[in-house]
C-alpha cells in the first residue's frame, strides 16, 4: 500500500515535471506578457506599462518569497516580474525555460512599449 502511494506521487511529480511546460506557457503580446493555460486561458497578465523590474533568479532565491508563482515545472530557474498596479501581487514569478533569454525578451518589451528599461537590466 505504500509503496502504490509512493509510486503515484513519484508518478504525479514525475508528469508535472515533464508535462506542465506544455499545458502552462508563457506568451508575449504587443502590450503584455501571459501565462496561458492548454494555449486559450489567460491565468496571469502582466502589462509591460506597470512592470518596474525583471530580472533571472534561481529556485534557493526564490524558495521563500511571497510571490505569485505561475510555474510550469518543479525544479526551475525563474524570472522575476514586479510591477505596480496590482492589489495583491506585485511580484510575480514565472519558470520559463530560458530565463535569461525570457527575461531579456520582456526589457525589450517593456523598453518598446514604454521608452524605460526596468530595473534589473
Amino acid at each position: 500500500m505504500l509503496l502504490d502511494f509512493i509510486l503515484f506521487v513519484a508518478l504525479v511529480l514525475l508528469f508535472y515535471q515533464l508535462g506542465m511546460r506544455y499545458v502552462l506557457t508563457y506568451r508575449f503580446t504587443d502590450e503584455d506578457v501571459r501565462a496561458v493555460l492548454f494555449g486559450v486561458v489567460p491565468v496571469s497578465v502582466r502589462r509591460y506599462r506597470f512592470i518596474t523590474e525583471v530580472h533571472a533568479t534561481s529556485f534557493q532565491e526564490m524558495r521563500f518569497s511571497l510571490a505569485w508563482r505561475i510555474p510550469n515545472r518543479i525544479s526551475y530557474q525563474g524570472v522575476v516580474i514586479l510591477s505596480r498596479g496590482s492589489l495583491l501581487w506585485g511580484v510575480v514569478l514565472y519558470t520559463p525555460d530560458d530565463p535569461e533569454g525570457f527575461a531579456r525578451e520582456l526589457r525589450r518589451g517593456v523598453y518598446q512599449q514604454t521608452g524605460r528599461l526596468p530595473l534589473g537590466s
